[in-house]
């Protein structure tokens, strides 16, 4: 059984590649009260590439059922899709390493912050989500795992914002 914050995530993704499509990009998303803050693009909306081909079935139905794992060259909108489909199942996870999930603010199209709560400790981890080189590979299962080894200190940026440390995985994850 999914967590509510699993299934919050969840339909999150789905709304953000459906909106996606219609030039839609997520710009905030709050675990707490469980908000999504979408923003209108400009210019033509770029169509859904796959890493693997299309699902064979079309719609949300293809996307439950089977791996739709964006391309590296895919759109930002849908790589945000895929980083929050995945981050629904690694929500649990990651608070069950005392590791909360607090939500997500994305202030261009180029790139999110995660925003992560490790014990005291703030973070926003910073994801390419456009022009990227290499696939958008379990981010949650990677999150997951640099926090329980301790290896966001080696990421942190100078940049500090609102008592967060910045973690840049633009060129890493």
């Amino acid at each position: 059984m999914a967590s509510p914050d699993s299934e919050f995530f969840t339909r999150a993704s789905e709304a953000a590649f459906d909106l996606g499509l219609d030039g839609f990009r997520v710009s905030a998303i709050a675990v707490q009260p469980r908000q999504v803050t979408f923003t209108a693009t400009d210019g033509p909306v770029d169509p859904p590439v796959y890493a693997e081909g299309e699902p064979p079935v079309p719609g949300r139905a293809g996307r439950r059922e089977h791996d739709w794992q964006p391309a590296a060259n895919a759109p930002s909108w849908m790589n945000m899709a895929w980083l929050l489909e995945d981050m629904a199942t690694w929500i649990t996870p990651l608070a069950q390493d005392h590791v909360l999930m607090l939500g997500i603010q994305s202030a261009s199209h180029d790139w999110c912050d995660v925003l992560l709560r490790d014990s005291e400790d703030r973070y926003r981890v910073r994801i390419g989500l456009a022009r990227r080189r290499e696939l958008l590979d379990f981010p949650g299962m990677y999150l997951r795992d640099m926090f329980a080894e301790g290896r966001q200190h080696q990421y942190l940026s100078p940049e500090v914002q609102q008592d967060e440390q910045v973690v840049d995985l633009r060129n890493i994850l």
